[in-house]
C-alpha cells in the first residue's frame, strides 16, 4: 500500500456574485481509502458537499461574493496496487453489464459517430482486448504532440485527432472516443498525480471496459498509474470539472500538489510561496471545464 498527501489550492477574482461547484475530493474506492481530508476556503463562506446522481463523484458548493477566493483541500489517502489484467479481452454487446453501456455512446467531448471510420481502419485489425486499447495508447502518443494552449475548453476527439495537438484531457478523450467507435466501454478519469514537467496540474487518463471489470490507461504516458489519486469519474470532462462556476469569475493560480507520505502522517503542508503557477488564459462565465497540464478555462 502507497500513502500519499495531496494539497490542492485555487485562487480566483471573483467579479460578481458567482456560485462555484469544485469537484476536488479524493474519491473512496475499494483500492483507494481516504484517511483524513479539510477543506476551507478564504474568505471563510460556507461548503455544500454532496453527490452527483452516479453517487461516486463528490462536490463542494460555495456562494462567493466579489472579491479575492481561494479553495484549499487537502488529503491523506491510501492506495492498493491496481490489478492489471493485460489478457482481458472485450466482451460481446450482448454481454456487456448493462450499467456501461452508456460508455459506448457519443458524449459532448467524444464524437463517436464521426471518428468510426478512422477507428475501424486503423485499429479493426488489431486483436481484440486489452493490447488492443493499449495500441490506441501507444498510437495516440506516437501521433498526437503534447503541446499546452494547442486545444480549448471546446476542443473534442475530434479536433484532437484533426489537429493531432493536445493535453491530457485531449488525449483522454480520443482514447475514450476510438475505444468506444469499437464497442469498447470506456470513461474519464480526473486524479492527482505527480510528474516534474510539466508543472504539477490535474491529471486526465481513461478507463477502458475489458473482461470483467475497468482497465486504467494512460494515453500521456506522464503518469505511474498506480500512483494516481483518483477525483471524478465520468463520460468525459464535462462530468468531472473540477470547476465550475456560475457568475463571472477568473482563475488566477492553480496548484495541486502530491507527496508520498511518512509513516503516521497526515494532512501535510505542501503548499508553498512559490508552488503551482499562475494562470494566463482563461475564460469567464458558467461551467468552467477542467483542461489539466495547461489553459483551465
Amino acid at each position: 500500500m502507497n500513502t500519499f498527501h495531496v494539497d490542492c489550492e485555487l485562487d480566483y477574482e471573483v467579479e460578481r456574485q458567482s456560485v462555484f461547484v469544485f469537484n476536488l475530493a479524493a474519491a473512496s474506492t475499494p483500492q483507494q481509502r481516504v484517511i483524513a481530508e479539510y477543506v476551507s476556503t478564504s474568505p471563510d463562506v460556507a461548503i455544500d458537499q454532496f453527490y452527483d446522481e452516479s453517487g461516486h463523484n463528490r462536490f463542494f458548493r460555495a456562494n462567493v461574493a466579489p472579491g479575492n477566493f481561494s479553495v484549499r483541500y487537502r488529503a491523506t489517502v491510501a492506495l492498493e496496487p491496481r490489478s492489471v489484467d493485460t489478457n482481458a479481452m472485450e466482451r460481446p454487446l450482448a454481454l456487456l453489464p448493462g450499467a456501461v453501456l452508456s460508455y459506448l455512446q457519443s458524449s459532448r467531448y467524444c464524437e463517436v459517430e464521426s471518428t468510426y471510420g478512422f477507428a475501424l481502419r486503423r485499429f479493426g485489425g488489431v486483436p481484440a482486448g486489452y493490447g488492443r486499447v493499449q495500441t490506441i495508447c501507444e498510437w495516440i502518443r506516437t501521433n498526437v504532440d503534447y503541446l499546452i494552449g494547442s486545444s480549448t475548453v471546446t476542443s473534442g476527439a475530434r479536433d484532437v485527432l484533426a489537429n493531432r495537438a493536445g493535453v491530457c484531457r485531449d488525449f483522454a478523450h480520443l482514447g475514450i472516443t476510438l475505444c468506444r467507435a469499437l464497442n469498447i466501454p470506456a470513461r474519464f478519469v480526473t486524479a492527482y498525480t505527480r510528474y516534474a514537467d510539466p508543472p504539477p496540474d490535474f491529471h486526465a487518463v481513461f478507463e477502458a471496459y475489458l473482461g470483467d471489470g475497468w482497465q486504467l490507461f494512460d494515453p500521456t504516458g506522464l503518469s505511474v498509474t498506480d500512483q494516481l489519486i483518483r477525483i471524478g469519474t465520468g463520460r468525459d470532462a464535462s462530468d468531472v470539472s473540477f470547476s465550475t462556476f456560475f457568475g463571472t469569475a477568473k482563475l488566477r493560480r492553480l496548484s495541486p500538489l502530491v507527496a508520498v507520505a511518512n509513516e503516521g502522517e497526515t494532512l501535510a503542508e505542501l503548499q508553498t510561496p512559490t508552488s503551482g503557477f499562475v494562470v494566463q488564459d482563461f475564460v469567464p462565465g458558467a461551467a468552467m471545464q477542467p483542461v489539466p497540464d495547461g489553459t483551465s478555462g
